[in-house]
Protein backbone atom coordinates (compact mmCIF):
# COMPACT_ATOMS: atom_id res chain seq x y z
CA UNK A 1 0.00 0.00 0.00
CA UNK A 2 1.70 3.07 -0.97
CA UNK A 3 0.23 6.95 -1.05
CA UNK A 4 -0.02 8.65 -4.15
CA UNK A 5 1.02 12.34 -4.71
CA UNK A 6 -0.83 14.30 -6.39
CA UNK A 7 -0.64 17.27 -9.21
CA UNK A 8 -0.77 20.91 -8.02
CA UNK A 9 -4.93 21.31 -9.16
CA UNK A 10 -5.25 23.35 -12.16
CA UNK A 11 -8.56 24.97 -11.02
CA UNK A 12 -8.23 26.11 -7.27
CA UNK A 13 -10.62 24.37 -5.32
CA UNK A 14 -12.58 26.37 -2.68
CA UNK A 15 -13.89 22.98 -0.73
CA UNK A 16 -12.61 22.11 2.56
CA UNK A 17 -10.63 18.87 3.20
CA UNK A 18 -14.30 16.65 4.12
CA UNK A 19 -13.23 12.73 4.47
CA UNK A 20 -15.44 10.74 2.41
CA UNK A 21 -18.62 8.93 3.75
CA UNK A 22 -19.82 5.76 2.45
CA UNK A 23 -20.55 5.88 -1.01
CA UNK A 24 -24.79 6.86 -1.66
CA UNK A 25 -26.92 6.58 -4.30
CA UNK A 26 -27.03 9.68 -6.49
CA UNK A 27 -30.27 11.98 -6.44
CA UNK A 28 -33.22 10.20 -8.38
CA UNK A 29 -33.97 6.54 -9.04
CA UNK A 30 -34.16 7.71 -12.43
CA UNK A 31 -30.55 8.30 -12.58
CA UNK A 32 -27.44 7.06 -14.50
CA UNK A 33 -24.31 7.52 -12.48
CA UNK A 34 -22.33 4.90 -13.89
CA UNK A 35 -21.76 2.43 -16.99
CA UNK A 36 -24.38 0.13 -16.62
CA UNK A 37 -24.64 -1.41 -13.17
CA UNK A 38 -22.41 -2.37 -10.56
CA UNK A 39 -22.58 -6.02 -12.08
CA UNK A 40 -22.45 -4.85 -15.44
CA UNK A 41 -25.81 -6.93 -15.97
CA UNK A 42 -27.05 -4.30 -18.19
CA UNK A 43 -30.64 -4.12 -16.59
CA UNK A 44 -31.07 -0.56 -15.14
CA UNK A 45 -34.42 -1.21 -13.66
CA UNK A 46 -37.78 0.42 -14.23
CA UNK A 47 -37.39 3.90 -12.38
CA UNK A 48 -36.70 5.80 -15.48
CA UNK A 49 -40.58 6.68 -16.39
CA UNK A 50 -40.72 4.67 -20.25
CA UNK A 51 -43.13 2.59 -21.61
CA UNK A 52 -43.10 0.28 -24.74
CA UNK A 53 -46.25 2.69 -25.78
CA UNK A 54 -44.41 5.33 -24.94
CA UNK A 55 -42.10 5.35 -27.83
CA UNK A 56 -44.51 5.92 -30.33
CA UNK A 57 -44.43 9.34 -29.24
CA UNK A 58 -40.81 9.59 -28.80
CA UNK A 59 -39.16 12.46 -30.98
CA UNK A 60 -35.79 14.40 -30.78
CA UNK A 61 -36.39 16.85 -27.73
CA UNK A 62 -32.45 18.37 -28.62
CA UNK A 63 -28.59 17.72 -29.68
CA UNK A 64 -25.39 19.17 -28.65
CA UNK A 65 -23.14 19.27 -31.41
CA UNK A 66 -19.11 19.63 -30.38
CA UNK A 67 -15.97 20.33 -31.68
CA UNK A 68 -14.83 18.90 -35.17
CA UNK A 69 -12.31 16.69 -33.72
CA UNK A 70 -13.59 15.77 -30.31
CA UNK A 71 -14.15 12.09 -29.78
CA UNK A 72 -17.25 10.82 -26.77
CA UNK A 73 -16.06 7.32 -26.70
CA UNK A 74 -16.77 7.59 -22.84
CA UNK A 75 -20.82 7.77 -22.17
CA UNK A 76 -22.67 10.24 -20.57
CA UNK A 77 -24.01 10.21 -17.17
CA UNK A 78 -26.89 11.60 -15.84
CA UNK A 79 -27.49 12.90 -12.41
CA UNK A 80 -30.00 15.12 -10.30
CA UNK A 81 -28.36 17.73 -8.35
CA UNK A 82 -29.36 17.75 -4.73
CA UNK A 83 -28.65 21.46 -5.22
CA UNK A 84 -31.44 22.95 -7.62
CA UNK A 85 -33.24 19.04 -8.02
CA UNK A 86 -32.47 19.96 -11.37
CA UNK A 87 -31.25 16.44 -13.81
CA UNK A 88 -28.30 17.38 -15.81
CA UNK A 89 -25.96 15.33 -18.46
CA UNK A 90 -22.59 15.38 -17.93
CA UNK A 91 -20.24 14.44 -21.37
CA UNK A 92 -16.41 13.76 -21.35
CA UNK A 93 -14.26 14.12 -24.51
CA UNK A 94 -10.97 12.88 -26.24
CA UNK A 95 -10.18 16.79 -25.81
CA UNK A 96 -10.52 16.52 -22.01
CA UNK A 97 -13.60 18.61 -22.28
CA UNK A 98 -16.34 18.23 -19.58
CA UNK A 99 -19.89 19.39 -20.16
CA UNK A 100 -22.91 19.59 -18.14
CA UNK A 101 -26.35 20.04 -19.79
CA UNK A 102 -29.78 20.52 -18.65
CA UNK A 103 -31.50 16.96 -19.73
CA UNK A 104 -34.77 18.76 -19.98
CA UNK A 105 -33.28 21.32 -22.59
CA UNK A 106 -30.49 20.56 -23.56
CA UNK A 107 -28.74 24.12 -22.15
CA UNK A 108 -25.09 24.15 -21.74
CA UNK A 109 -25.00 24.44 -17.98
CA UNK A 110 -20.77 24.35 -17.41
CA UNK A 111 -17.88 23.45 -19.67
CA UNK A 112 -14.29 23.05 -18.62
CA UNK A 113 -11.42 21.65 -20.59
CA UNK A 114 -9.61 20.24 -17.57
CA UNK A 115 -5.91 19.68 -18.97
CA UNK A 116 -4.32 19.43 -22.49
CA UNK A 117 -4.97 16.52 -24.07
CA UNK A 118 -1.91 14.00 -25.68
CA UNK A 119 -1.56 14.39 -29.31
CA UNK A 120 -1.61 10.77 -30.72
CA UNK A 121 0.81 11.14 -33.96
CA UNK A 122 3.02 8.49 -32.22
CA UNK A 123 0.51 6.30 -31.66
CA UNK A 124 -0.42 5.62 -35.06
CA UNK A 125 -4.35 5.31 -34.59
CA UNK A 126 -6.00 8.61 -34.97
CA UNK A 127 -8.00 7.68 -37.34
CA UNK A 128 -9.44 4.64 -35.09
CA UNK A 129 -9.43 6.73 -32.24
CA UNK A 130 -9.40 10.36 -32.44
CA UNK A 131 -6.07 13.01 -33.05
CA UNK A 132 -6.09 13.54 -29.68
CA UNK A 133 -6.28 11.08 -26.70
CA UNK A 134 -7.77 12.56 -23.31
CA UNK A 135 -10.70 10.98 -21.85
CA UNK A 136 -11.81 7.59 -23.06
CA UNK A 137 -13.17 5.75 -19.91
CA UNK A 138 -16.58 6.36 -18.39
CA UNK A 139 -16.81 7.94 -15.37
CA UNK A 140 -18.45 7.68 -12.67
CA UNK A 141 -20.77 9.79 -9.50
CA UNK A 142 -20.38 9.66 -6.44
CA UNK A 143 -22.19 11.43 -3.78
CA UNK A 144 -20.88 12.78 -0.61
CA UNK A 145 -22.63 15.05 2.65
CA UNK A 146 -24.65 16.48 -0.34
CA UNK A 147 -21.75 16.97 -2.97
CA UNK A 148 -22.07 15.39 -6.20
CA UNK A 149 -18.34 14.46 -7.54
CA UNK A 150 -17.53 12.88 -11.21
CA UNK A 151 -14.27 10.92 -10.67
CA UNK A 152 -12.67 10.24 -14.31
CA UNK A 153 -9.00 9.36 -15.68
CA UNK A 154 -7.77 11.90 -17.89
CA UNK A 155 -4.42 11.19 -19.97
CA UNK A 156 -2.49 14.34 -20.87
CA UNK A 157 0.98 15.48 -20.54
CA UNK A 158 4.27 17.37 -18.70
CA UNK A 159 6.49 18.49 -21.87
CA UNK A 160 10.13 16.81 -21.84
CA UNK A 161 8.85 14.78 -18.75
CA UNK A 162 10.88 11.64 -19.74
CA UNK A 163 11.94 12.56 -23.22
CA UNK A 164 13.30 15.62 -25.49
CA UNK A 165 10.45 16.44 -27.80
CA UNK A 166 8.04 18.29 -25.68
CA UNK A 167 4.37 16.71 -25.45
CA UNK A 168 4.61 14.30 -28.14
CA UNK A 169 6.86 11.45 -27.26
CA UNK A 170 4.70 8.59 -26.00
CA UNK A 171 6.65 8.94 -22.38
CA UNK A 172 5.78 12.25 -21.56
CA UNK A 173 2.04 11.48 -21.96
CA UNK A 174 0.57 10.97 -17.70
CA UNK A 175 -2.68 10.13 -16.35
CA UNK A 176 -4.13 12.20 -13.61
CA UNK A 177 -6.70 10.69 -11.36
CA UNK A 178 -9.59 13.96 -11.65
CA UNK A 179 -12.75 14.56 -9.30
CA UNK A 180 -14.52 17.63 -10.07
CA UNK A 181 -17.76 18.87 -8.26
CA UNK A 182 -20.81 18.71 -11.02
CA UNK A 183 -22.46 21.38 -10.52
CA UNK A 184 -19.52 23.53 -11.25
CA UNK A 185 -16.93 21.58 -12.57
CA UNK A 186 -14.09 22.63 -10.25
CA UNK A 187 -11.47 20.40 -8.64
CA UNK A 188 -12.17 18.65 -5.51
CA UNK A 189 -9.85 19.10 -2.56
CA UNK A 190 -6.72 17.37 -3.34
CA UNK A 191 -7.20 16.46 -7.03
CA UNK A 192 -6.56 15.39 -9.68
CA UNK A 193 -3.48 12.96 -8.55
CA UNK A 194 -1.01 11.93 -11.14
CA UNK A 195 -0.98 8.43 -11.75
CA UNK A 196 2.45 7.43 -13.04
CA UNK A 197 6.04 5.81 -11.75
CA UNK A 198 3.88 3.34 -9.70
CA UNK A 199 5.58 -0.31 -9.57
CA UNK A 200 2.86 -2.89 -9.24
CA UNK A 201 2.27 -4.36 -6.59
CA UNK A 202 2.40 -7.95 -7.55
CA UNK A 203 5.76 -7.71 -9.65
CA UNK A 204 7.87 -4.55 -9.24
CA UNK A 205 9.45 -4.64 -12.29
CA UNK A 206 6.06 -3.38 -13.92
CA UNK A 207 6.11 0.08 -13.77
CA UNK A 208 2.84 2.10 -14.49
CA UNK A 209 4.06 4.38 -17.13
CA UNK A 210 0.55 6.17 -18.34
CA UNK A 211 2.47 7.19 -21.59
CA UNK A 212 2.20 3.48 -22.43
CA UNK A 213 -1.43 2.47 -21.41
CA UNK A 214 -4.70 3.31 -22.38
CA UNK A 215 -8.00 3.63 -19.40
CA UNK A 216 -10.64 2.00 -21.78
CA UNK A 217 -13.35 0.18 -19.22
CA UNK A 218 -16.06 2.21 -17.70
CA UNK A 219 -15.59 2.88 -13.66
CA UNK A 220 -16.51 0.94 -11.09
CA UNK A 221 -16.47 2.56 -7.66
CA UNK A 222 -16.70 0.07 -4.36
CA UNK A 223 -17.51 1.84 -1.10
CA UNK A 224 -14.71 4.54 -1.20
CA UNK A 225 -12.73 2.29 -3.34
CA UNK A 226 -12.37 3.45 -7.15
CA UNK A 227 -10.94 0.73 -9.75
CA UNK A 228 -10.28 1.33 -13.08
CA UNK A 229 -8.59 -1.28 -15.48
CA UNK A 230 -5.49 -0.27 -18.33
CA UNK A 231 -4.75 -1.77 -21.76
CA UNK A 232 -2.91 -1.38 -24.58
CA UNK A 233 -2.33 2.47 -26.45
CA UNK A 234 -3.40 0.84 -29.63
CA UNK A 235 -1.53 -2.35 -28.89
CA UNK A 236 1.44 -0.65 -29.26
CA UNK A 237 4.92 0.08 -26.96
CA UNK A 238 6.27 -2.11 -24.13
CA UNK A 239 3.24 -2.12 -21.97
CA UNK A 240 1.20 -4.62 -19.15
CA UNK A 241 -2.29 -4.65 -18.82
CA UNK A 242 -3.19 -3.55 -14.85
CA UNK A 243 -6.10 -2.61 -12.47
CA UNK A 244 -5.94 0.53 -10.47
CA UNK A 245 -7.80 0.88 -7.56
CA UNK A 246 -7.71 4.14 -5.43
CA UNK A 247 -9.01 4.73 -2.24
CA UNK A 248 -10.41 8.02 -2.15
CA UNK A 249 -10.77 8.94 1.10
CA UNK A 250 -6.91 8.47 1.85
CA UNK A 251 -5.68 8.98 -1.93
CA UNK A 252 -3.47 5.08 -1.21
CA UNK A 253 -3.37 3.62 -4.33
CA UNK A 254 -3.19 -0.52 -5.42
CA UNK A 255 -1.42 -1.44 -8.82
CA UNK A 256 -2.20 -5.39 -9.48
CA UNK A 257 -0.64 -6.13 -13.36
CA UNK A 258 -2.22 -9.05 -15.41
CA UNK A 259 1.42 -10.56 -16.12
CA UNK A 260 3.22 -10.84 -13.26
CA UNK A 261 6.69 -13.20 -11.65
CA UNK A 262 9.47 -14.69 -13.45
CA UNK A 263 7.39 -16.41 -16.12
CA UNK A 264 6.26 -13.11 -17.38
CA UNK A 265 7.80 -11.07 -20.03
CA UNK A 266 9.66 -8.38 -19.87
CA UNK A 267 11.67 -5.71 -21.59
CA UNK A 268 13.46 -2.69 -20.32
CA UNK A 269 12.78 -1.25 -23.64
CA UNK A 270 9.60 0.81 -23.56
CA UNK A 271 9.59 1.07 -27.23
CA UNK A 272 10.02 -3.57 -27.30
CA UNK A 273 6.22 -4.11 -28.86
CA UNK A 274 4.49 -6.10 -26.43
CA UNK A 275 7.85 -6.37 -24.29
CA UNK A 276 5.97 -6.01 -21.15
CA UNK A 277 3.60 -9.01 -21.81
CA UNK A 278 0.58 -6.97 -23.30
CA UNK A 279 -2.82 -8.48 -21.44
CA UNK A 280 -4.35 -5.47 -21.33
CA UNK A 281 -7.80 -4.71 -20.32
CA UNK A 282 -10.43 -3.09 -22.21
CA UNK A 283 -13.43 -4.98 -23.17
CA UNK A 284 -14.41 -2.51 -25.54
CA UNK A 285 -15.21 -0.27 -22.89
CA UNK A 286 -17.58 -1.70 -20.87
CA UNK A 287 -17.34 -1.37 -16.89
CA UNK A 288 -15.17 -3.89 -14.49
CA UNK A 289 -18.20 -5.43 -12.92
CA UNK A 290 -18.71 -6.42 -9.23
CA UNK A 291 -20.43 -8.82 -6.89
CA UNK A 292 -20.42 -5.94 -4.38
CA UNK A 293 -17.30 -7.26 -2.86
CA UNK A 294 -14.56 -8.66 -5.53
CA UNK A 295 -14.00 -7.16 -9.07
CA UNK A 296 -14.48 -9.35 -12.22
CA UNK A 297 -12.91 -8.51 -15.89
CA UNK A 298 -11.27 -10.33 -18.78
CA UNK A 299 -7.97 -10.10 -19.86
CA UNK A 300 -6.70 -9.66 -23.46
CA UNK A 301 -4.57 -11.47 -25.58
CA UNK A 302 -0.82 -11.71 -23.93
CA UNK A 303 2.00 -13.76 -23.06
CA UNK A 304 1.80 -17.28 -23.73
CA UNK A 305 -1.41 -16.61 -25.81
CA UNK A 306 0.74 -17.33 -28.88
CA UNK A 307 2.91 -19.77 -27.34
CA UNK A 308 4.92 -22.65 -30.04
CA UNK A 309 4.27 -25.27 -27.10
CA UNK A 310 1.07 -25.22 -25.91
CA UNK A 311 -0.19 -25.53 -22.38
CA UNK A 312 -1.79 -28.49 -21.07
CA UNK A 313 -1.26 -28.16 -17.74
CA UNK A 314 -4.85 -27.74 -15.60
CA UNK A 315 -5.19 -25.59 -13.04
CA UNK A 316 -7.83 -25.20 -10.70
CA UNK A 317 -9.41 -21.51 -10.69
CA UNK A 318 -8.50 -20.35 -6.93
CA UNK A 319 -4.84 -21.73 -7.28
CA UNK A 320 -2.04 -18.99 -7.96
CA UNK A 321 -1.35 -18.05 -11.66
CA UNK A 322 0.98 -15.07 -12.39
CA UNK A 323 0.58 -14.56 -16.00
CA UNK A 324 -3.34 -14.04 -17.14
CA UNK A 325 -4.21 -14.07 -21.09
CA UNK A 326 -7.40 -14.93 -22.45
CA UNK A 327 -8.74 -14.99 -18.90
CA UNK A 328 -11.31 -14.32 -16.70
CA UNK A 329 -10.42 -13.38 -13.41
CA UNK A 330 -11.48 -12.14 -10.22
CA UNK A 331 -9.58 -10.31 -7.50
CA UNK A 332 -9.97 -9.19 -4.11
CA UNK A 333 -8.89 -5.68 -2.28
CA UNK A 334 -7.44 -6.23 1.18
CA UNK A 335 -6.68 -2.91 2.58
CA UNK A 336 -6.85 -3.80 6.14
CA UNK A 337 -4.26 -6.48 6.25
CA UNK A 338 -2.00 -4.88 3.95
CA UNK A 339 -2.17 -7.63 1.33
CA UNK A 340 -3.17 -4.98 -1.83
CA UNK A 341 -5.34 -6.43 -4.89
CA UNK A 342 -4.89 -10.40 -4.39
CA UNK A 343 -6.23 -12.75 -7.59
CA UNK A 344 -8.85 -15.13 -6.37
CA UNK A 345 -10.10 -16.89 -9.21
CA UNK A 346 -10.11 -17.40 -12.59
CA UNK A 347 -11.83 -18.78 -15.99
CA UNK A 348 -9.67 -19.63 -19.27
CA UNK A 349 -10.95 -21.15 -22.10
CA UNK A 350 -9.11 -24.50 -23.23
CA UNK A 351 -8.76 -23.62 -26.76
CA UNK A 352 -7.02 -20.12 -25.68
CA UNK A 353 -3.55 -20.27 -26.86
CA UNK A 354 -5.35 -20.91 -31.00
CA UNK A 355 -6.00 -16.84 -30.31
CA UNK A 356 -5.82 -15.71 -34.12
CA UNK A 357 -7.44 -12.40 -33.16
CA UNK A 358 -10.06 -14.50 -30.87
CA UNK A 359 -9.75 -13.08 -27.91
CA UNK A 360 -11.97 -13.34 -24.66
CA UNK A 361 -10.70 -9.71 -23.86
CA UNK A 362 -12.89 -7.81 -26.04
CA UNK A 363 -16.18 -8.42 -23.83
CA UNK A 364 -17.12 -7.79 -20.60
CA UNK A 365 -17.70 -10.15 -17.46
CA UNK A 366 -21.76 -9.47 -16.08
CA UNK A 367 -22.81 -10.75 -13.03
CA UNK A 368 -26.18 -11.68 -12.91
CA UNK A 369 -28.97 -11.53 -10.82
CA UNK A 370 -28.71 -14.34 -7.99
CA UNK A 371 -32.54 -13.89 -7.74
CA UNK A 372 -33.20 -15.36 -10.83
CA UNK A 373 -30.02 -16.48 -12.25
CA UNK A 374 -29.09 -19.05 -10.43
CA UNK A 375 -27.56 -23.07 -10.53
CA UNK A 376 -29.72 -26.14 -9.52
CA UNK A 377 -28.13 -25.83 -6.00
CA UNK A 378 -28.23 -21.92 -5.42
CA UNK A 379 -25.18 -20.36 -7.25
CA UNK A 380 -25.06 -16.84 -8.90
CA UNK A 381 -24.32 -17.05 -12.14
CA UNK A 382 -21.36 -15.03 -14.73
CA UNK A 383 -21.12 -14.65 -17.93
CA UNK A 384 -18.26 -13.19 -20.47
CA UNK A 385 -18.38 -13.12 -23.60
CA UNK A 386 -15.59 -12.60 -26.50
CA UNK A 387 -14.39 -12.66 -30.24
CA UNK A 388 -14.14 -16.19 -30.13
CA UNK A 389 -16.79 -16.08 -30.83
CA UNK A 390 -18.96 -17.78 -27.87
CA UNK A 391 -20.28 -16.64 -24.69
CA UNK A 392 -19.09 -18.46 -21.28
CA UNK A 393 -21.24 -19.32 -18.68
CA UNK A 394 -20.23 -19.86 -14.93
CA UNK A 395 -20.39 -19.84 -11.71
CA UNK A 396 -19.97 -16.42 -9.98
CA UNK A 397 -18.20 -18.08 -7.13
CA UNK A 398 -16.18 -20.83 -9.09
CA UNK A 399 -15.09 -19.37 -12.44
CA UNK A 400 -13.70 -22.79 -13.79
CA UNK A 401 -10.26 -22.32 -13.98
CA UNK A 402 -8.38 -24.28 -16.93
CA UNK A 403 -8.68 -27.39 -18.27
CA UNK A 404 -11.27 -28.55 -15.17
CA UNK A 405 -13.94 -30.02 -17.36
CA UNK A 406 -14.25 -33.65 -18.45
CA UNK A 407 -11.10 -34.94 -20.84
CA UNK A 408 -9.64 -31.42 -20.92
CA UNK A 409 -12.30 -29.63 -21.16
CA UNK A 410 -13.74 -26.00 -20.10
CA UNK A 411 -15.15 -26.66 -16.41
CA UNK A 412 -18.17 -24.24 -17.01
CA UNK A 413 -22.03 -24.12 -16.78
CA UNK A 414 -22.66 -23.58 -20.26
CA UNK A 415 -20.82 -22.45 -23.46
CA UNK A 416 -22.71 -20.76 -26.12
CA UNK A 417 -21.29 -20.71 -30.13
CA UNK A 418 -22.42 -17.21 -31.85
CA UNK A 419 -22.51 -16.64 -35.31
CA UNK A 420 -20.83 -13.90 -34.57
CA UNK A 421 -17.89 -11.59 -32.25
CA UNK A 422 -18.73 -9.55 -29.34
CA UNK A 423 -17.59 -6.38 -28.52
CA UNK A 424 -18.52 -5.47 -24.71
CA UNK A 425 -21.01 -6.93 -22.67
CA UNK A 426 -24.55 -8.97 -22.88
CA UNK A 427 -27.63 -7.66 -21.58
CA UNK A 428 -30.25 -9.20 -18.77
CA UNK A 429 -33.69 -9.43 -18.04
CA UNK A 430 -34.52 -10.44 -14.67
CA UNK A 431 -38.70 -11.03 -15.27
CA UNK A 432 -40.52 -12.37 -16.92
CA UNK A 433 -38.65 -15.87 -16.78
CA UNK A 434 -35.27 -14.41 -17.64
CA UNK A 435 -33.44 -13.41 -20.68
CA UNK A 436 -30.00 -12.75 -21.80
CA UNK A 437 -29.14 -10.71 -24.51
CA UNK A 438 -26.28 -10.42 -26.78
CA UNK A 439 -25.36 -8.16 -29.92
CA UNK A 440 -22.21 -10.13 -32.33
CA UNK A 441 -21.24 -7.85 -35.20
CA UNK A 442 -22.43 -8.69 -38.59
CA UNK A 443 -25.59 -10.92 -37.04
CA UNK A 444 -28.51 -10.24 -34.85
CA UNK A 445 -29.50 -9.16 -31.64
CA UNK A 446 -30.41 -12.66 -29.88
CA UNK A 447 -32.18 -13.13 -26.68
CA UNK A 448 -31.74 -16.58 -24.55
CA UNK A 449 -34.49 -17.78 -21.74
CA UNK A 450 -33.14 -19.12 -18.73
CA UNK A 451 -34.32 -22.64 -17.44
CA UNK A 452 -34.76 -22.54 -14.00
CA UNK A 453 -33.24 -25.70 -12.03
CA UNK A 454 -31.93 -27.19 -15.03
CA UNK A 455 -29.37 -29.69 -14.94
CA UNK A 456 -27.41 -28.55 -17.72
CA UNK A 457 -28.23 -25.92 -21.13
CA UNK A 458 -29.45 -22.89 -18.40
CA UNK A 459 -29.95 -20.65 -21.59
CA UNK A 460 -31.30 -21.51 -24.64
CA UNK A 461 -32.29 -19.55 -27.92
CA UNK A 462 -35.49 -17.81 -27.66
CA UNK A 463 -35.58 -15.54 -30.52
CA UNK A 464 -33.52 -12.69 -32.43
CA UNK A 465 -34.17 -9.25 -34.18
CA UNK A 466 -35.13 -9.44 -37.90
CA UNK A 467 -32.38 -7.22 -39.24
CA UNK A 468 -28.55 -7.51 -38.90
CA UNK A 469 -26.24 -5.22 -36.92
CA UNK A 470 -23.91 -3.24 -38.99
CA UNK A 471 -20.75 -3.20 -38.27
CA UNK A 472 -18.26 -6.72 -36.73
CA UNK A 473 -16.48 -4.50 -34.56
CA UNK A 474 -18.52 -1.81 -33.20
CA UNK A 475 -22.16 -2.98 -32.46
CA UNK A 476 -23.38 -1.75 -29.13
CA UNK A 477 -24.01 -3.67 -25.90
CA UNK A 478 -27.57 -4.79 -25.15
CA UNK A 479 -29.28 -2.31 -22.29
CA UNK A 480 -32.52 -3.31 -20.53
CA UNK A 481 -34.86 -1.24 -18.57
CA UNK A 482 -38.68 -1.48 -17.23
CA UNK A 483 -41.15 0.21 -16.74
CA UNK A 484 -41.56 -0.09 -12.82
CA UNK A 485 -40.83 -3.93 -13.25
CA UNK A 486 -44.70 -4.48 -14.79
CA UNK A 487 -45.03 -7.37 -17.26
CA UNK A 488 -44.95 -6.69 -21.08
CA UNK A 489 -42.84 -3.22 -20.25
CA UNK A 490 -39.24 -4.67 -20.64
CA UNK A 491 -37.45 -2.91 -23.66
CA UNK A 492 -33.64 -4.09 -24.99
CA UNK A 493 -31.96 -0.84 -26.44
CA UNK A 494 -28.97 -1.47 -28.45
CA UNK A 495 -26.78 1.32 -30.84
CA UNK A 496 -26.24 0.59 -34.08
CA UNK A 497 -23.22 2.40 -35.87
CA UNK A 498 -25.39 2.78 -39.20
CA UNK A 499 -28.78 2.44 -38.30
CA UNK A 500 -28.76 4.38 -34.75
CA UNK A 501 -30.66 3.60 -31.84
CA UNK A 502 -32.94 0.64 -31.68
CA UNK A 503 -35.40 -1.03 -29.27
CA UNK A 504 -37.42 -4.34 -29.32
CA UNK A 505 -39.38 -5.91 -26.45
CA UNK A 506 -37.39 -7.71 -24.18
CA UNK A 507 -39.72 -11.00 -24.20
CA UNK A 508 -39.47 -12.31 -27.97
CA UNK A 509 -42.88 -13.17 -29.77
CA UNK A 510 -42.75 -16.36 -32.02
CA UNK A 511 -38.58 -16.32 -32.17
CA UNK A 512 -38.44 -12.73 -32.91
CA UNK A 513 -37.42 -9.95 -31.25
CA UNK A 514 -40.39 -7.07 -31.88
CA UNK A 515 -38.56 -3.91 -33.33
CA UNK A 516 -40.25 -0.71 -31.41
CA UNK A 517 -40.82 2.24 -33.13
CA UNK A 518 -38.31 5.33 -32.60
CA UNK A 519 -36.88 8.45 -34.32
CA UNK A 520 -34.37 8.24 -36.77
CA UNK A 521 -30.97 8.57 -35.21
CA UNK A 522 -28.01 9.11 -37.12
CA UNK A 523 -25.52 6.13 -36.40
CA UNK A 524 -24.08 6.07 -33.41
CA UNK A 525 -20.63 5.09 -31.92
CA UNK A 526 -18.73 2.15 -31.83
CA UNK A 527 -19.17 -0.05 -29.20
CA UNK A 528 -22.15 2.25 -28.07
CA UNK A 529 -24.40 2.37 -25.01
CA UNK A 530 -27.73 4.28 -24.35
CA UNK A 531 -28.50 6.41 -20.93
CA UNK A 532 -31.54 7.17 -19.31
CA UNK A 533 -32.71 9.75 -17.39
CA UNK A 534 -36.40 10.93 -16.55
CA UNK A 535 -38.49 9.61 -19.64
CA UNK A 536 -35.10 10.37 -21.91
CA UNK A 537 -32.33 8.74 -23.42
CA UNK A 538 -29.68 9.71 -24.32
CA UNK A 539 -26.70 8.39 -27.09
CA UNK A 540 -24.38 9.63 -29.51
CA UNK A 541 -24.67 9.14 -32.33
CA UNK A 542 -22.50 8.79 -35.73
CA UNK A 543 -21.69 12.34 -36.26
CA UNK A 544 -20.45 12.68 -33.07
CA UNK A 545 -23.61 14.71 -31.81
CA UNK A 546 -25.30 14.34 -28.14
CA UNK A 547 -28.80 13.48 -28.68
CA UNK A 548 -31.34 13.38 -26.44
CA UNK A 549 -34.99 11.60 -27.52
CA UNK A 550 -38.39 11.54 -24.83
CA UNK A 551 -42.21 12.69 -25.22
CA UNK A 552 -42.50 16.38 -25.92
CA UNK A 553 -44.05 18.04 -23.03
CA UNK A 554 -46.66 19.89 -23.64
CA UNK A 555 -46.05 24.02 -23.17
Amino acid sequence: MRSLTYAVALYVSLASAVPFATAQRTGSPSDSPQDSDIYQSSYLGGEHNIDPSDLTDFTQLWNATFNTDEKHWARPLVHTLSSTGRQIVFTASTENRIRTFDAETGQLLNERQVAPPWPMDQAYCTTHVSKTLGIMGTPVIYREDGNEIAFFYVKSYIEDYRQPGGAYPPLNSVYYLYGVYLDTLQDLYKYPMIIDGQPSDNDIRKTFLGGLVLQRPALLLLGDVLYAGFGGLCDAFNYTGSVVAVNLATQNTYTWTTQAGNASLYNDDWTAWHGGGAGGIWQAGAGLSSDGKDVFFTIDNGGGSTAATLDVTPRKGHESLGVLSETVARITLDESGGAGIQLVDFFRPSDWQIDSGQDIGSGGFAVLDGDVFKTKSGKRIGIATSTNPKMYVTEVDSLGGYLQGTNGTDGILQTIPLEGEVFGAIGSYPLEGGYIYVNPGNTALSAYAFTPNASSSLFSFAGKSSDLNGHWGGAGLPTVISNKGQPGTGIVWATDVQAGLRAFKAVPVNGTLVELPLPKVEGAVKFGRPVFGDGKVFVVDGQGRLIALGRKTAT
